[in-house]
């Protein structure tokens, strides 16, 4: 059959469907969305919400603080009022925590302050003062200044400087090593400088505790004096403080008053028929022995020399031999003389303190006697 005149084929292919939107309803979803725009015209995303903040955490604790109360605790008191001001001072700017524990630190602080100022008070306080009992004496150990010790008055842990150093003062009964001996007064109105006062002080001293010497403790026993300074003395202060200090092995345990012994005298303590050993010229004390025991000397006679002011120690010495050899003529007229003859006379010092007395000893020289020499 001829085709048609029209040029349109008499069965035309169906044509294909149209292709949905990518954003068009599917089948069967029961809606749709008429009013979407066409993909070429999607509008520009605006900004994101904000992110909400997260919820705030705990202070943290400031390390200051923590270190303010650890070193006020320990007693740390410089590091302590440091670390706390400086934490009172950050946990304010920086808002964290630990005020009260740098207050704290202070507190301890504090507390250690005011217990310092108690313990000094009461040690400088104790330098001062020595518990005593009713009698006035030691009644237990104090640390002490030695120029507020008492006549009588036992010590121990002296340093060697009487004047600055400290020692214990304790009842004598105790160990001990010194002792306050004598207090007296220096006489003068004026200061006659530091040397002089120091002389005068040591030589009345040694002259008020002369007998001293007849301890059993004198070879060992060192004198040390507190004496006025130039400006005590223009106060008035004229008093002198004694001290022995015992400086050989151990200690003692008894005042040196009861220390005496009673074999020891003076040269000028000395009595006619007093017997002897070997005369010691590094003791002020000589020993005494029964004249029955081994013995080399003998005091025959004793007199006294004139009174009146010192005459000079070559005229006392004269003096007191001339009456040694009276004394020795009559006493061995007629009977076996000793071997040597010699006599003691006094010094200055001796004078000036009253000693007037002269000793005439008779000697063996050859061997030790056993029976007294005078007829």
């Amino acid at each position: 059959m001829p085709p048609p005149t029209d040029g349109v084929p008499d069965d035309p292919a169906p044509a294909p469907d149209p292709v949905p939107p990518a954003d068009a309803a599917a089948p069967g979803s029961g809606w749709a969305r008429p009013d979407a725009p066409p993909s070429s015209a999607v509008p520009a995303a605006g900004p994101p919400p904000p992110v909400p903040a997260p919820p705030p955490g705990p202070a943290r604790t400031n390390r200051l603080a923590i270190a303010a109360l650890v070193t006020g605790l320990l007693g740390l008191i410089l590091l302590a009022v440091g670390f706390g001001v400086a934490a009172l001072v950050q946990a304010g700017r920086r808002g964290e925590r630990g005020k009260g524990l740098a207050i704290g630190g202070l507190a301890a602080s504090a507390v250690w302050v005011v217990v310092g100022v108690v313990a000094v008070t009461v040690a400088v306080g104790s330098v001062f003062t020595v518990e005593r009992d009713e009698a006035g004496h030691i009644s237990q150990s104090d640390r002490v200044i030695p120029s507020l010790l008492r006549v009588g008055d036992c010590f121990t842990g002296f340093s060697g400087d009487i004047k600055s150093s400290l020692v214990t003062a304790l009842p004598c009964t105790q160990p001990h090593e010194g002792e306050v001996a004598a207090k007296l007064r220096l006489p003068g109105d004026t200061y006659p400088g530091d040397r002089e006062v120091f002389d005068q002080a040591e030589n009345a001293c040694y002259r008020r505790l002369v007998d001293l010497q007849k301890s059993r403790y004198a070879e060992h026993l060192q004198l040390y004096t507190i004496a006025p300074s130039g400006t005590t003395w223009r106060t008035g202060d004229r008093e002198v403080l004694c001290f022995m200090h015992f400086e050989g092995t151990g200690k003692i345990t008894a005042p040196l008053a009861r220390t005496m012994d009673p074999n020891l005298k003076l040269w000028y303590e000395l009595a006619r028929g007093d017997c002897l050993g070997k005369w010691n010229d590094e003791a002020m004390a000589q020993r005494t022995l029964a004249c029955t025991e081994k013995h080399w000397m003998e005091v025959y006679a004793v007199h006294t020399l004139k009174a009146g002011p010192f005459p000079g120690q070559k005229t006392a010495e004269r003096r007191a031999e001339a009456g040694c050899d009276e004394r020795y003529e009559r006493i061995f007229r007629g009977h076996r003389a000793p071997d040597l003859i010699s006599s003691l006379a006094p010094e200055r010092d001796d004078w000036t303190a009253g000693v007037r007395t002269a000793v005439c000893l008779a000697e063996s020289e050859d061997r030790p006697l056993k029976k007294s020499m005078l007829p």
